[in-house]
Parts: C-alpha cells; structure tokens; sequence
C-alpha cells in the first residue's frame, strides 16, 4: 500500500475487540471486529473469536453473548494479530473508545511480534466535541441519535457489531466536520487535533481551520 495512505482519510479501518477485563497486561482478546471503510461505505470486514487460554467469566458472557463453549477451538489471539496486521495494513485506525482497544492492540501484537505505528483516531473523542445534545456518548446512545438501521441480528459489545456501527458513526462526524470546514479533503491530523481541544473552544478550531485551508487554496 502506498504510504499516502497513511494520513488520507480515503481508507481507514474501524476496529473493536471484546476482552476478557480491562487490562491489557493480564486480560486478553476474545474477539476481533474490523471493517475497511473506503469512502464512506464499509467494503470489507473482519470478524474472529479467539481462544484466550483460559475460562471467561460469567460477567463478560452476560455482557457480550460470548461462552465458553463459543472460544473453545477458535485460535489464539497471536495467530488472530498476524491476520488482522495485515487487514489494516498501513490505514488510519478507528474505534470508539480508542484508549482501551488501542492498549490491547499495541498488547498482543506486541505477544506477536509486531508492530503497529498506524495513525489512531477516536469517535468518543470526537463525538463529545461535536454531539452536544445527548445524554452521554455511550455507542449503544450515539446509534439511536444517528438513526443506525439495527439488524435483527444486531448484539450490542460484539465485535463487529460495533464496529458497523461505530462505522456509521465516523461516516457522521466526518460529514459534520468537513461541513462545518467546507472542505473534504482533511487528513488524520486536523481530526487529531479536534480531539485534543476542549469543547468550548471546538467552534473556533474548526473556523480557524477553514480559514488555513482557504488560504492555502
């Protein structure tokens, strides 16, 4: 792939992992979910569950639908890490809540020997900057406030379940900001920088923003 898309927004990949807890350090993966969004359409996806080694407990089956039974046979997430490497490849990453997948992904790509130096975006973070009008910015929130049309099939806190709707999500927020910019043509930076100011001040970072980008057009 040609390092152009390393900053582009043209291609990035929406990612989500289930766990066995919080910490990267001790817990491990269960389940991957990830999609290839070209544009604004999903075109790809990438879905596995992995055996972790050990027994799941009651609490995570209650909150995800995932057994012990569903885990046994199913690959070690090292084997799981070589194939989602490649899945990404060098595309901008997503995912709501980006400080918890992104500590688990740096982990076992880490037990797999590889690396992983890919640009990483947050739709948490960029939707509290731009969605003021919700209660909170929980996924299972943001996906009754962008009217994303559930499947049947549809399981909240499975992989890649959330991820298309986390998919949906990006497409918004993308739209939202470029139209508030009045361009279509921002790279991963500008939408890392959104993140990192307060929400007070995200109206005149955007301005500021489309000022720059009219300048130098």
């Amino acid at each position: 792939m040609e390092n152009k898309l390393e900053k582009s927004l043209d291609e990035v990949v929406i990612l989500d992992f289930e766990t066995t807890g919080l910490s990267a350090q001790y817990e491990r993966v269960i389940e991957v979910g990830a999609a290839l969004v070209k544009g604004n359409q999903v075109t790809e996806t990438f879905s596995q569950l992995c055996y972790p080694g050990t027994s799941i407990s009651p609490c995570i089956t209650e909150l995800t639908g995932i057994t012990n039974s569903m885990l046994k046979g199913q690959p070690k997430p090292e084997i799981v890490m070589s194939k989602l490497h490649e899945f990404i490849d060098r595309r901008p990453i997503l995912a709501h809540n980006a400080s918890f997948d992104r500590q688990f992904l740096f982990a076992e790509m880490g037990r797999s020997k590889l690396e992983v130096p890919n640009s990483i975006l947050c739709t948490l973070l960029l939707s509290r900057r731009i969605i003021l009008d919700v209660t909170n910015h929980k996924l299972v929130t943001l996906k009754q406030y962008i009217k994303f049309n559930s499947k049947k099939t549809h399981q909240d806190h499975r992989a890649l379940d959330d991820v298309k709707v986390t998919a949906a999500l990006w497409v918004f927020l993308r739209k939202e900001i470029e139209k508030s910019i009045g361009s279509n043509n921002l790279d991963v930076d500008i939408f890392q920088n959104i993140c990192k100011v307060p929400k007070s001040q995200v109206q005149t970072k955007l301005k500021n923003i489309a000022k720059k980008i009219k300048v130098s057009g």
